[in-house]
């Protein structure tokens, strides 16, 4: 197992998970990394984060290709989340001489996973010398669990935030500039949007603490997906500004589920009707569609239009399971509505309703319903029902 050279001292030694497609709830089509790092001075050598407990030999496999795991002398533990903490008992089993660190929470949290065992705080104003390469740690709470902490290791300007800047994406490549800098951004984004978009004033207050510590910052390093530097670097840190402010644009997202194709007619009228008053559309059958990519889009939409049948006087369960995955991220800035079609009997809009009213979007207009298959007249409704939603998203500037 090879090893990749992150800086002079820093060295890449995490694993690939080419096969992961699902993380609690989020399709992960293109796999994952658990990234850890080895960083090495003149007298000690620290491994920041460990991996997935499964994927333990590969990772003490790449450290043996830089360093007998023996010599090891520390092991930092920016977050306790099993993919990255999972592993630690049979790491720690390899490198018998190490000091364990992690956050002040991260210490309760390491006790709790693996059953009391105790490992060191390490706060900000703690320092580790390595021997001419010295560590540096920021408890970051909520970023996205409590224990989280980023270090720094100020010699090699590198940044290393645990999830924060991470991506889900397996490749042989560990760096932004060599996967493709647009592919990078646009797996980052979607990271963002099923994992940290509820806690964006979090992150934001993250970003502002690493900025006044002045720290030099020439890489950022993360615990998934790829490594940010060079020209990377400044356009991942464009992009977490307008991710953690939550910038939107003229967009209409539409999510539904049909029985017999009525609803599905009513999506495709609703979606016409955004698109002729010059608005972005994105539609989506969630029988068919990734949530995760639903989401993704969701993040910078100004609305979201929710479609379903009635069935059993309610909605169908693929639009009550979306709701109750959004319901966990708490979009907010949004409008909302419902549509759908029924038989003998309805429903599915007034449940639609009130979930989308407590997850916290505003809803400006009435549902639209139809009985049965829609009519010329119906389709035209539908449609001009569209375009209202189109027209107020414009008006929110």
């Amino acid at each position: 197992m090879r090893s990749v050279r992150v800086s002079d001292r820093i060295d890449w030694v995490g694993v690939i998970d080419w096969n992961l497609r699902d993380f609690h709830g989020y399709e992960t089509p293109r796999g994952s990394t658990y990234n850890a790092y080895l960083v090495r001075g003149e007298d000690k050598t620290a491994l920041i984060d460990t991996v997935k407990g499964p994927f333990v030999g590969e990772l003490l496999a790449r450290v043996a290709s830089v360093i007998d795991p023996a010599e090891i002398d520390l092991i930092v533990v920016n977050h306790v989340e099993p993919d990255h903490n999972g592993g630690l008992r049979d790491v720690m089993a390899a490198m018998p001489n190490a000091r364990v660190v992690a956050s002040r929470s991260g210490v309760a949290g390491v006790a709790e996973y693996h059953d009391g065992l105790q490992v060191e705080a390490a706060g900000a104003d703690d320092v580790i010398d390595l021997g001419g390469c010295t560590l540096r740690f920021l408890p970051m709470p909520m970023v996205h669990w409590p224990d989280s902490m980023f270090t720094y290791c100020a010699e090699e300007r590198v940044l290393m935030p645990n999830d924060a800047f991470g991506q889900h994406m397996a490749s042989a490549e560990r760096f932004a500039d060599e996967v493709g800098l647009d592919l990078a951004l646009e797996e980052l984004t979607v990271y963002y949007a099923n994992i940290l978009m509820p806690l964006g004033k979090q992150v934001a207050k993250a970003v502002e603490k690493v900025v006044a510590t002045g720290w030099e910052i020439e890489t950022i390093a993360p615990s998934h997906g790829v490594i940010w530097r060079g020209e990377a670097l400044g356009a991942v840190l464009d992009a977490y500004g307008r991710l953690t402010v939550g910038e939107t644009r003229e967009k209409v997202v539409v999510a539904f589920s049909t029985m017999w194709g009525s609803t599905d007619i009513l999506a495709r009228a609703v979606a016409d009707g955004v698109a002729a008053q010059g608005v972005e559309v994105a539609v989506f059958d969630l029988a068919a569609s990734p949530v995760a990519g639903v989401t993704r889009h969701l993040l910078d939409a100004r609305a979201l239009l929710v479609g379903s049948p009635t069935l059993h006087h309610g909605m169908l369960y693929r639009v009550a399971g979306y709701l109750q995955y959004l319901a966990g991220l708490k979009p907010t800035g949004k409008i909302g509505g419902a549509f759908g079609s029924y038989g003998w009997s309805s429903g599915a809009c007034k449940q639609i309703i009130g979930r989308l009213e407590a997850i916290g979007f505003e809803l400006p207009f009435e549902p639209y319903t139809q009985k049965y298959r829609p009519s010329a007249e119906e389709i035209a409704a539908a449609r001009e029902w569209g375009a209202q939603y189109a027209r107020a998203v414009r008006e929110m500037g």
